[in-house]
């Protein structure tokens, strides 16, 4: 009879936690009343995780309250309501320990609903009991177990039970409300999950020099001794490697991009495989931004002749390709090029590479959402492009051999469709494949192995989970889901497609895909011959976080592994890093209080700042229709109205920008940004931020 009671106990926990995940997540347990919670989001994963650990509690609470009582839970009224104590300290235990020794995201919402659909198990078993077994009227049985829990509650254990029961409701008060303290419980979760011991670190292999912005490193074809950085403003500059003190300016069309801001910019450099074979090849493709005017931007992919004497010379030599319109929000335009072993060009364009027009956004009309593929010496068996109207095309042919040149309702450029920001990617040295990092919406980032003629799903799909959300077109195209995906936290964030490595500097690499993150500055690597893969290894991290963090990973013909870091938008601060053995590295994660920034506040750079921080889900202008808002499931406020600013002062905004949403209260979505900009930056976004309505409000 005990055995059949304790496995009648579990299963209440285990029911009790699937209902409470699907209660919790449409009502409110805990009313904003008494607590004002934010949306925490937990996976199925989170769930069974979570499930476990209750279980696992309470089957050690079982066993132990049976070998001390001498009887099952439900043997008389008395027992039950010691039960329940024994229940209520395993119930507080498994709370806690969820909450401090795990990674898991802790909902107090889940947690309560957990608590509350397991009592009311308990409870209605008693109260079965007293009416089957004991015979008792329903009345009774229905108020007896209620007053046998009371009773034991208002005892000495029960007021202690009810004690040690608070404790976490305290400490997530005081997680929520107090910084200090959420600092201390994150300790303590930190030293609960310590991240392994790395063999890897970072160094600065030019801690002489310091670029603005860059978003990659190239090493042209050739060339051993030098490498190239491209700088986000529209600068390339030529640095000695290894050692340099100095950089020389190869190219500079800054004054082509218009303003640089949101994902704007220089963003994609390669060199033609016979750059440093033949004379008439030593050409450079750059893949850039050009928002002049504002309300006709476009999206350039030109050729640049390198063997021309000096840098006005090479500027002189643009050769267009491609000319895209594009819509005005200045996210999502992809950004990487490279050469395949083929010798063709593929370029990765993002999403918001169309114009406004809605009823042109089909695959038929437009080039977005993709791999491109581009026979750059016009080899004659090749085709022209089809005729184009939203820009222009030139100067290239489409390899006769791409997936969909017969295809109706898809331009033959195509090599693959549905990716969201194709960013960075990268060719197998070994075998050809193409990797690609998809940055995803607000949930999920991709990494992606690439075949031609394949869907990457999205919008309809990200990571491995359907959106809801129906694609713009529907196409009878094969789709294909990423390799690995990783769920958002409040850092990472924005994958950066990598390499995969086939080197001898590091051998225990060999053979993997070495990948980052933007905002948390992560270096992962992964398996590079499996279809698909889970986990992944932490094996470094860089100093600069955020929008000032990782933008590139690539590998040198020496087999070194090169991060480039963009550094502020304000001033060059950008760092080119090498992979190097843990005792070699010399860039540590930097202090939480960041050195001092100028005093004098500067307009222009605290609009730069809102604009590639906090336009994306804010909107440019601050009016709360960024392209990402409709995705977070909360509704942003309108920055430029003046009620918002009569209803907060600027401590109060001051506050949620520093200590982030959860915790004030507010969505988790909103990440903290006190540990990456520093102090003066802040005070400075503040500042602008309560000009917005001056600036942008429409009366």
């Amino acid at each position: 009879m005990q055995l059949a009671v304790a496995l009648l106990q579990l299963l209440f926990i285990v029911v009790a936690c699937i209902l409470g995940y699907v209660l919790s997540r449409e009502v409110a347990i805990i009313p904003g009343a008494v607590l004002r919670l934010p949306d925490v989001y937990v996976s199925q994963s989170d769930l069974w995780s979570l499930a476990g650990i209750f279980v696992t509690v309470y089957l050690g609470q079982i066993i132990l309250s049976n070998v001390i009582l001498r009887s099952h839970g439900f043997s008389s009224l008395r027992r039950f309501g010691t039960e329940y104590l024994f229940y209520l300290f395993a119930y507080t235990t498994a709370s806690l320990y969820s909450f401090l020794a795990t990674t898991i995201n802790y909902d107090p919402q889940l947690i309560a609903a957990i608590g509350l659909i397991s009592t009311v198990f308990y409870l209605l078993a008693m109260m079965m009991v007293c009416l089957v077994r004991d015979r008792q009227g329903v009345l009774a049985s229905i108020w007896q177990p209620v007053w046998s829990l009371v009773r034991r509650l208002l005892s000495i254990p029960g007021v202690l039970a009810i004690g040690y029961f608070l404790v976490p409701l305290a400490l997530g008060m005081a997680f929520t409300v107090d910084r200090d303290i959420a600092n201390r419980i994150t300790q303590v979760r930190i030293w609960f999950n310590p991240v392994p011991a790395s063999e890897w670190g970072l160094k600065n292999l030019y801690p002489e020099l310091v670029f603005e912005q860059p978003v990659l490193v190239r090493q042209a074809p050739g060339d051993t001794a030098g490498l190239y950085v491209l700088e986000r403003v529209g600068r390339v500059y030529r640095v000695p490697f290894p050692v340099a003190t100095e950089k020389e300016l190869v190219l500079d069309i800054s004054d082509q991009l218009g303003e640089v801001e949101m994902e704007n910019g220089a963003l994609g450099l390669a060199f033609h495989p016979r750059f440093a074979d033949d004379a008439g090849s030593r050409f450079a493709y750059l893949y850039y931004t050009d928002t002049r005017p504002a309300e006709d931007q476009v999206n350039r992919l030109s050729r640049f002749d390198f063997a021309a004497p000096d840098p006005a010379a090479r500027r002189a030599t643009e050769t267009p390709l491609m000319v895209l319109q594009r819509e005005g929000s200045g996210f999502h335009n992809g950004g990487s090029l490279g050469f395949g072993p083929d010798g063709y060009l593929y370029v990765g364009v993002g999403e918001g590479v169309h114009p406004r027009d809605q009823e042109a956004r089909s695959s038929a009309t437009v080039l977005r959402s993709a791999v491109l593929r581009l026979d750059v010496d016009e080899q004659p068996d090749n085709l022209s492009p089809e005729p184009f109207y939203w820009g222009s095309l030139q100067n290239y042919r489409v390899p006769a051999d791409n997936p969909f040149v017969d295809h109706p309702d898809i331009r033959g450029e195509y090599w693959a469709l549905g990716l969201r920001n194709p960013f960075r990617f990268s060719f197998d040295p070994a075998n050809g494949d193409l990797w690609l990092g998809d940055v995803g919406s607000t949930i999920w980032e991709e990494v992606n192995l690439i075949e031609p003629g394949k869907h990457y799903q999205y919008p309809m799909a990200e990571g491995h989970h359907p959106t809801g959300r129906a694609g713009p077109e529907t196409l009878d195209v094969p789709e294909q889901g990423p390799v690995y995906a990783y769920e958002h936290s409040a850092y990472d964030r924005a994958v950066i497609g990598g390499v995969v490595y086939r080197g001898d500097r590091y051998p225990s690499l060999q053979g993997k895909y070495v990948f980052a993150d933007n905002y948390s500055a992560k270096i992962f690597v992964m398996p590079a011959d499996q279809s698909r893969v889970d986990d992944v290894d932490l094996i470094a991290r860089a100093s600069q976080y955020a929008q000032r963090g990782v933008s590139s990973v690539a590998q040198l013909e020496s087999g070194e592994i090169l991060v480039t870091t963009l550094g502020a938008a304000s001033e060059p601060s950008g760092e080119v890093l090498v992979l190097v053995r843990a005792e070699e590295a010399d860039v540590v994660q930097r202090e939480d209080t960041p050195t001092a920034a100028p005093a004098d506040y500067d307009e222009q750079a605290s609009a730069a700042s809102f604009a590639v921080n906090c336009a994306r889900c804010h909107g440019v202008t601050g009016d709360g229709q960024g392209p990402d808002a409709p995705l977070l499931g909360v509704p942003m406020p309108d920055l430029t109205s003046p009620l918002y600013h009569f209803q907060r002062s600027a401590e109060d905004i001051h506050a949620v920008i520093e200590k982030g949403g959860a915790a004030l209260g507010m969505s988790p979505l909103m990440p903290p940004w006190g540990e990456f900009l520093q102090p003066s930056e802040i005070d400075h976004l503040v500042i602008y931020i309560q000009s917005l309505p001056d600036k942008h409000h429409r009366h």
